[in-house]
C-alpha cells in the first residue's frame, strides 16, 4: 500500500508539473521531485517518511492550484525556481560566501581559541546588497556592559548571529542571462534603452561564477543552455489521491466522514479555491504580470560581479531595480519636430 501511494504521488507531481506555464519552473519541479524521491527511496525511518510524504502532498496541491490560476501559488513556485527562497537561493548565494585562497581570515579574539574568531568580511556584491537592499549595517552595534567588558566569546557569538541573519534575508542576483530572459518575458524589447542587456547591469554571467554546476539539481534549470522540460498538451483533470497509509482513520462522529460512509466518491468543495480557466491572451497577460512581480525582488548589480572582482576593495558595486516591475516602466517619449 505504501509503495503504491508513493508511486501515485510521484507520477501526479510530474504530471501536474509538466502543465505549468514556465519552462524553467517545470524543469525545477522535475529535478527536485526526482532527486527527493530517489534520496528517500530506501529510507526506513517511518517518521521521516511520513513527514516527507506530507511535504510532497502539499507541494502537489500547490502545483494544482497554480495550474488552476491561483496567483499566490504561481508566485511561490516562481520564487522557489528563480532563487528567492529554498535550496536554489542557498546554492546561488554560495559562491559569494567562499573567499579566495589568498584572503586572510580574521584572527580569534582569544588567541589559540578558534571558536572565538569573528566572521570574515563580506565580498563587494553582498555588502552592497545588505546596505542598499536590506537597509542594514554589515557590523552590528554590540552592547557595552556597565561593570565589565564584553566577553570575547559572547562578542563572537553576537557577530556570527548577525551575519547569519543577514545571509538568511539577502537575495542573490540571478545570472545575467536569466535576468535578460525574465525582462523579455515581462514585456521588454531588446531594443529598449532600459533593457538590462543594453544597460549591462544584473547578475554574474553563468560561466564566470557557476561554471561546472550545469548538472546540479538545485540550479541546473537556471543554466542558460539547459534542456528544459516541454509543456504537456494533455488536458489534466482533477483526480483525488488514494488514502495515505500514514493517515488516521476517520472519526465516526465527523459529519464529513458520515457522508463518505454513504458515498465513498464524495469530495468536499473548497470554497476558497479560485478555479479559473485561463486561455489565450488572458494567460499571456497573467504570466507577464507574474514575471514583473518576480522582477520586483530581483536585485541588479553594476558592474557585473565576477570571481575576480568580487573581492577587490577598489570596486564599488551599486544596486538597481528592474525598470519593468509594476508601476515602474520607464517610457521615453519622442520629442516633437516642431518643439525646439
Amino acid at each position: 500500500m505504501t509503495d503504491y501511494y508513493v508511486r501515485t504521488l510521484y507520477r501526479r507531481i510530474l504530471c501536474e508539473g509538466s502543465a505549468f506555464f514556465d519552462d524553467r519552473t517545470r524543469t525545477f519541479i522535475f529535478n527536485r521531485t526526482r532527486t527527493t524521491f530517489r534520496e528517500y527511496k530506501d529510507c526506513t525511518d517511518e517518521k521521516r517518511n511520513k513527514t516527507k510524504l506530507r511535504e510532497a502532498k502539499k507541494f502537489l496541491y500547490r502545483i494544482e492550484r497554480a495550474n488552476q490560476g491561483h496567483t499566490k501559488s504561481c508566485l511561490k513556485l516562481l520564487q522557489a525556481a528563480y532563487g528567492q527562497r529554498g535550496k536554489t537561493r542557498h546554492r546561488l548565494l554560495q559562491p559569494y560566501t567562499i573567499a579566495p585562497a589568498d584572503h586572510e581570515d580574521p584572527k580569534p579574539l582569544i588567541p589559540h581559541v578558534p571558536r572565538t574568531a569573528p566572521p570574515p568580511k563580506l565580498c563587494g556584491p553582498l555588502t552592497s546588497l545588505v546596505v542598499s537592499v536590506l537597509k542594514k549595517k554589515v557590523e552590528p552595534q554590540l552592547p557595552s556592559p556597565e561593570y565589565k567588558p564584553l566577553h570575547p566569546t559572547r562578542e563572537a557569538n553576537l557577530l556570527w548571529r548577525w551575519r547569519t541573519n543577514l545571509l538568511d534575508r539577502v537575495l542573490p542576483p540571478l545570472p545575467f542571462e536569466i535576468v535578460c530572459e525574465l525582462e523579455r518575458r515581462a514585456g521588454a524589447s531588446e531594443s529598449h534603452p532600459r533593457y538590462v542587456g543594453n544597460l549591462q547591469i544584473g547578475g554574474p554571467l553563468w560561466n564566470d561564477l557557476y561554471s561546472g554546476k550545469e548538472n546540479h539539481y538545485d540550479i541546473a534549470h537556471l543554466y542558460p543552455s539547459a534542456t528544459l522540460v516541454p509543456k504537456t498538451k494533455v488536458v489534466r483533470t482533477h483526480q483525488s489521491l488514494p488514502t495515505s497509509p500514514f493517515s488516521a482513520e476517520p472519526s465516526p462522529y465527523a459529519t464529513l466522514s458520515m457522508i463518505q460512509f454513504v458515498n465513498p466518491d464524495f469530495e468536499p468543495l473548497d470554497e476558497k479555491e479560485e478555479e479559473r480557466d485561463i486561455k489565450g491572451e488572458k494567460q499571456l497577460r497573467k504570466a507577464r504580470r507574474l514575471y514583473r512581480r518576480l522582477l520586483g525582488k530581483v536585485p541588479l548589480l553594476s558592474p557585473l560581479p565576477t570571481a575576480s572582482n568580487m573581492w577587490d576593495p577598489k570596486i564599488k558595486f551599486k544596486t538597481f531595480s528592474s525598470c519593468w516591475i509594476p508601476e515602474s516602466v520607464t517610457r521615453i517619449e519622442e520629442k516633437p519636430e516642431n518643439d525646439k
